[in-house]
């Protein structure tokens, strides 16, 4: 029954993605995001830059992979298609694996079928669902497997005792993946430092100092590789100055594409130029510190900035025409997410902490609508929990009065 549904799930998600693709033109389309470029640039030079120099704006593993894509393909309309049909599978097999989760979590058949429904019609982003330009799907992936660990390791006791030797290298690859994981770690450690009986304590610590040896292990190459070439040990990555800059300033607005159009060095060759005569890490540490000087002149401003782009994480205004549906899901997930705290507490305390770890950095950054897309499936599911109830209070069934199955 399990396997039945993931292959339905998938399968419509697959084909779903796939006719979205078609309609879009995300088959053809042929402009370059700074990840594409960098796979690009190791593709055809052998080189990682980007702007005319080295670069460590994108932790390696997707622009790699992007990179083997060009390599075998070439970089024209053939790896584009390619790219595109491997990025939906991967948003389809995101799809199909969410209502096995749900399953696991003790939520039910019907609970698992909405939200394998909701999944499959649900885009948070056609840039990083459909046309595979960043790494929004498989960062979505690796989310929904740290977290689906950690509930399993939670619930059988293993955090205690003794953590898979896998879960401390999944960590890793996943931070190597996207360092925007790396806060939902960190809160999970914190999580189950708290929650730890104090006799099992030092037991866990060590497991916990497992972890964040693992997490190094997988960066350090890549900080030595930085090291050597930009001259810093950067273990992450490098744009944060850029980012900020481009998000908090005179003439900036609280999402992407204005401050994108205006003053991005992929959209303004002088600031392309000026990364290139200086080096990005220079020019990262110059635009972080005039953008934090504005922050202090204009501390108004910058709460201002980061409330709206608080508001438009949790309810994302464009585009106009589903903010309606996009209002009302996120008002359900929320609603979901307290019935999940009263019915299945250790799912609900691991969607929590990711609910307040992984946005952080985003509310100092223009909002776009694709950082949110590693955690969508997360508020998909929270949003079912609270439409199978209502289905509940307004056609009450034999099932109403069974209690929902507690993970302890």
């Amino acid at each position: 029954m399990r396997w039945r549904m993931f292959v339905v799930f998938f399968v419509g998600a697959f084909l779903f993605r796939l006719a979205i693709a078609a309609k879009i033109g995300a088959f053809q389309g042929l402009y370059r995001t700074e990840m594409e470029v960098i796979g690009l640039n190791v593709a055809e030079f052998g080189d990682y830059s980007l702007y005319g120099g080295p670069t460590a704006h994108s932790t390696p593993l997707f622009p790699l992979y992007l990179a083997g894509i060009f390599s075998v393909f070439g970089s024209g309309v053939l790896a584009q298609a390619v790219n595109t049909t491997i990025t939906c599978a991967v948003s389809a097999l995101r799809c199909g694996l969410v209502p096995l989760f749900a399953m696991d979590a003790g939520f039910g058949r019907k609970i698992a079928a909405i939200a394998g429904c909701l999944s499959v019609l649900y885009i948070g982003s056609l840039e990083t669902e459909v046309n595979g330009k960043t790494d929004g799907p498989f960062v979505a992936m690796a989310l929904l497997l740290l977290i689906w660990a950690a509930m399993r390791i939670w619930r059988d006791g293993s955090w205690q005792t003794r953590t898979p030797w896998w879960f401390f290298a999944f960590c890793g690859f996943s931070a190597l993946l996207n360092p925007s994981l790396l806060p939902v770690m960190a809160g999970l450690l914190v999580a189950g430092a708290a929650a730890c009986p104090r006799d099992a304590r030092p037991r866990y610590f060590r497991q916990a100092a497992l972890v964040v040896a693992g997490i190094l292990i997988f960066l350090l190459p890549w900080a030595v590789r930085n090291y050597l070439a930009l001259g810093a040990p950067i273990l992450t990555r490098s744009n944060f100055g850029l980012e900020f800059w481009l998000s908090n300033g005179p003439g900036r607005t609280f999402d992407f594409p204005n401050n994108s159009e205006r003053f991005h060095p992929s959209r303004n060759p002088p600031e392309a130029t000026k990364i290139a005569e200086l080096g990005e890490v220079e020019y990262n540490r110059m635009r972080l510190a005039e953008a934090s000087e504005w922050v202090r002149n204009n501390p108004r401003e910058f709460v201002g900035f980061t409330a709206r782009r608080f508001a438009a994480w949790w309810f994302p205004p464009l585009p106009p025409i589903v903010l309606g549906p996009k209002l009302l899901l996120t008002l359900a997930a929320f609603a979901g997410l307290w019935l999940m705290f009263r019915r299945q507490p250790l799912v609900a305390w691991l969607f929590l902490i990711t609910w307040v770890t992984y946005p952080d950095i985003y509310y100092l950054l223009q909002w776009i609508g694709r950082y949110r897309c590693p955690m969508d499936w997360q508020i998909l599911l929270c949003a079912s929990v609270a439409l199978a109830a209502a289905w509940q209070v307004v056609r009450p069934g034999p099932e109403a009065t069974r209690e929902v199955p507690t993970v302890v």
